[in-house]
């Protein structure tokens, strides 16, 4: 089997870390040749307020991807109002002898100070928040089972539902013509029910499809939307996504949310700028209440029925990334939103999958048809 790598991603990386490396270099130098008399002192100082104000903006921005927006508003204020403060300290304080450029010099310098104060408080009070998000195993049918056929599935897992940790979440998306009769077999137990798809409108002439209203009505909690075979087979976009997530949301239905690229996309090491589109065009135009229930499913197209196999470090790195994106709109709040792996996850592989940072759990598809299997799935966690 092959694999593969994200060579393009960690090149990148690997620059960025030569570049670093590069102008550290640089000002050591610089400032050692300035302190030596090589150099001319106020050239020396110059370069180390540079790295401090560069100190300054990484921290920042570190603190900046794991705040929400409204503590990165508090963020901006306390960075101002800090420099301000600093700045009018120094102007009191000064000599009245001083030169206009020791003023300057002793301005820039509490100015970024205090910035770099403040965003190491911020780094320290945000830093490795313990990791709320939901441990989640979701079960999608597909067009298997019939009715009687589903019910017993669901009732057996249910039967089997005291030997997992009661800190998973089970789900079971089962066919739509199952939904009433595996509702009522998973009554009386924690595992929330599923749909597989809703449709784009609420009500009307729309032969064929089945409302998010209706979903709702037969106790359904959760619908996935944008699944890979919707996708390719049924050729969903993501304006039509937009819609189909609207009408979940109207109907108090938690979208599990798909994303993943297939074969040809990961060999032309486009797989990164895929996954973003998909979140940028469908997940972006949430608001900031509604992505709090929101759970992302992350599938590996290019893995499934091609021989390929990914590994777990690949989940890792593909779920980091689509954390890092959502962060980018969502601020800390990404940091709660549960991303599934949607690859082949089994029994065999469920713990070395599930013990990466930021797999949240799977959304199984063949697995999830034996009830001893997809239990033992959610045993895959770590309590």
């Amino acid at each position: 089997m092959q694999h593969f790598g994200s060579m393009s991603e960690q090149e990148t990386e690997r620059r960025k870390r030569r570049i670093a490396d590069a102008v550290i270099i640089a000002v050591i130098v610089a400032g050692g040749l300035s302190i030596g008399g090589v150099l001319p002192a106020w050239f020396g100082r110059a370069v180390w307020l540079l790295l401090a104000a560069g100190c300054w903006l990484w921290l920042a921005l570190r603190a900046w991807h794991r705040l929400t927006m409204r503590q990165r508003g508090w963020l901006v204020f306390w960075s101002y109002a800090a420099a301000g403060c600093a700045a009018a300290w120094v102007l009191h304080t000064a000599p009245e002898q001083a030169t206009l450029w020791a003023r300057f010099d002793r301005i820039c310098s509490a100015i970024l100070l205090a910035g770099l104060i403040t965003a190491i408080a911020y780094n320290i009070i945000y830093k490795n928040k313990p990791n709320m998000r939901k441990k989640i195993v979701a079960g999608n049918w597909k067009m298997n089972t019939l009715p009687a056929e589903g019910v017993e599935l669901a009732k057996g897992v249910v039967a089997g539902r005291g030997e997992v940790c009661s800190c998973v979440n089970f789900i079971v998306c089962p066919p739509f013509t199952h939904l009433s009769m595996v509702a009522e077999a998973l009554k009386g137990s924690d595992i929330a029910l599923g749909a597989q798809n809703c449709a784009a409108e609420a009500k009307g002439a729309y032969t064929g499809e089945v409302a998010a209203s209706m979903l709702a009505a037969l106790g359904c909690k959760y619908v996935i939307l944008g699944h890979s075979e919707r996708r390719q087979y049924y050729g969903e976009t993501s304006a039509t996504l937009n819609k189909k997530m609207e009408q979940a949301y109207a109907n108090n239905l938690t979208p599990i949310y798909c994303v993943g690229e297939n074969l040809e996309e990961r060999e032309a090491g486009k797989h990164f700028d895929v996954v973003k589109a998909q979140i940028e065009e469908v997940v972006y135009n949430l608001t900031e209440e509604q992505f709090k229930n929101l759970v992302i499913a992350y599938e590996p197209v290019w893995a499934i029925g091609t021989g390929k196999t990914a590994t777990a470090e690949q989940a890792q790195e593909i779920h980091a990334y689509i954390r890092k994106v959502l962060a980018e709109k969502f601020g800390a709040a990404a940091a709660e939103c549960p991303i599934l792996y949607g690859g082949s996850c089994k029994p065999a592989n469920a713990a070395e999958i599930f013990a990466k940072e930021d797999v949240d759990g799977g959304l199984i598809g063949g697995a999830a048809l034996k009830a001893a299997d997809f239990l033992a799935i959610g045993k895959g966690f770590a309590k």
